[in-house]
């Protein structure tokens, strides 16, 4: 091992270029955890739209049971009743309100469908979103990062937040139309607000409560990549105005074996101080006063004699 090495050992020497190395890991393996994370919440958000077709679509909301008068079962806006005969006859269309039976089914059935109409917006934004993120990935450092990527996020959270409120509206406002006389028709005569009667509640009506949560978790995963993106973006930047760069990278992040804020990705351990004339074993020696010398001389004993040029004989 060198002097300086010795000296200074070899974490000294080799030390800023492995931390730099670990904060570049710390940063792909953040990044990467976002893009994953990204894409699950893309692939849930999906999941979510078409839960919320199923539930707007299906007449399984309510229906009958072993103790109902006759066989039937009631959607948002469609409803199928049955008689004598097994045989079921359906009626209700959502582009005909007045074929709806209850004013609370009506309801129900619109915040649904807007419900949807938010998550279709929400989706459609996954597009420009995962472009601006693949050329924001292949941006230089350099330059200043944008924000795009972060505000369609921020929109895509509210989007979901709204389309859950829609599923929680028309969860709550459609039991209220269970006083129908088509549905206490089919409840028997204990059928009235928010009181199913003999009827029981079907698996669209459960799957729409469901929903309500899911779409709350994907709004907050919405709002959380976010915040990590915009974190993410401003990290690669490096240092902004001279302070430190964003996600707890310091001032000595590297990203693609740059450092962040400076132009140079390894900064050499400091050399031994040059020793100073003192310790220059190879430089000339210090003369002595004469006095001095002859002093020291005249106290050693006997066996030489000084001369007045200051030599000495044995």
């Amino acid at each position: 091992m060198s002097v300086v090495g010795d000296y200074y050992g070899e974490t000294a020497m080799y030390g800023p270029a492995l931390r730099d190395d670990d904060m570049d890991r710390h940063f792909y393996w953040h990044k990467i955890q976002v893009r994953v994370i990204s894409v699950l919440w893309a692939i849930f958000t999906v999941c979510w739209a078409i839960m919320n077709i199923v539930v707007f679509v299906q007449p399984f909301w309510i229906g009958d049971s072993n103790t109902t008068p006759m066989s039937g079962y009631f959607g948002l806006f469609q409803y199928c009743l049955g008689g004598a005969t097994p045989t079921l006859t359906c009626s209700g269309r959502f582009d005909d309100f007045s074929s709806i039976p209850s004013d609370a089914f009506r309801a129900s059935a619109f915040f649904v469908f807007f419900s949807i109409l938010m998550v279709m917006i929400v989706i459609i934004l996954m597009f420009p979103y995962f472009c601006l993120v693949y050329i924001d990935d292949r941006r230089d450092v350099s330059k200043p990062p944008s924000r795009a990527h972060v505000v369609i996020m921020i929109v895509c959270g509210v989007l979901l937040l709204i389309s859950a409120l829609c599923m929680f509206l028309a969860c709550v406002i459609y039991p209220a139309g269970w006083d129908n006389s088509l549905v206490a028709g089919l409840c028997a005569n204990g059928a009235e607000k928010y009181q199913q009667g003999e009827c029981t509640i079907r698996w669209a009506y459960i799957l729409a409560i469901i929903g309500i949560f899911d779409a709350a978790i994907l709004a907050a995963l919405a709002f959380f990549l976010a915040d990590r993106q915009e974190k993410l973006a401003f990290a690669s930047h490096g240092l902004i105005n001279g302070g430190p760069a964003a996600y707890g990278m310091g001032d000595r992040a590297s990203i693609s074996g740059r450092s962040i804020g400076s132009k140079r990705s390894f900064q050499p351990a400091p050399l031994a101080p040059e020793p100073t004339e003192a310790y220059n074993y190879h430089a000339e020696p210090m003369p002595l006063d004469r006095r001095t010398y002859q002093s020291k001389r005249r106290g050693s004993g006997a066996g030489s004699q000084i001369s007045s040029s200051g030599a000495f004989y044995l």
